[in-house]
C-alpha cells in the first residue's frame, strides 16, 4: 500500500506533507488520511477546484493559468509549491487534470498532471488515463501515491 509507506517513511524521517487537489476533490488526501499515524505527516490540503482558489489560496499567477492553461504541467507545479509555502511542510505534492465527461479547451479527458515538491527537489508526472470520470480520477490517486512513494524510496 503506497500511502502506508509514505506516512511509514514520513514519519521516520520526521518530516511532513501538504497537498493541493483539483481533480481529484479531496480523494488523494483521503488516502493519506485513512492511515493510521496519518496525523503526524499530514499539515493539511486544500482543495482548489475553480480557478480563483488556485490563485487566492495556492498563489498559481493568473498569468501563468492565462498562458499555459489550468491543466499544465506549470500549473501543477505552481500549487504544489503554493501548497508547501502556505503549510510550511516539507513536502507536497499536487494534482490537476481533464475527469470528464468532456474536453477542456481541448485537452483530452484523461490527461493529469501530477506535482511532488521537496527541500532539495521537484519533479512533475503527466498521466494518459482511460475510463470514465471515477476511473480517471482514481488513477489519478494511485498515481500520484505510487510516484511520491518512489520519489521518497529515491
Amino acid at each position: 500500500n503506497f500511502a502506508e509507506e509514505i506516512v511509514s517513511i514520513l514519519t521516520d524521517r520526521k518530516e511532513t506533507l501538504s497537498i493541493a487537489e483539483s481533480l481529484t476533490g479531496g480523494a488523494l488526501t483521503s488516502a493519506i488520511v485513512d492511515v493510521s499515524g496519518a496525523s503526524h505527516i499530514l499539515k493539511g490540503s486544500i482543495i482548489a477546484y475553480s480557478i480563483d482558489i488556485k490563485v487566492r489560496e495556492l498563489s498559481v499567477p493568473q498569468e501563468t493559468i492565462d498562458r499555459s492553461g489550468v491543466v499544465s504541467e506549470v500549473v501543477a507545479l505552481k500549487m504544489a509549491e503554493g501548497i508547501r509555502s502556505r503549510m510550511a511542510t516539507t513536502w507536497s505534492m499536487s494534482s490537476t487534470g481533464v475527469a470528464g465527461p468532456g474536453p477542456h479547451h481541448g485537452i483530452p479527458v484523461g490527461t493529469v498532471w501530477l506535482a511532488f515538491v521537496g527541500p532539495t527537489s521537484k519533479e512533475t508526472v503527466k498521466l494518459a488515463l482511460d475510463g470514465d470520470r471515477s476511473a480517471v480520477r482514481r488513477g489519478a490517486v494511485e498515481s500520484a501515491l505510487g510516484a511520491f512513494a518512489r520519489i521518497l524510496r529515491a
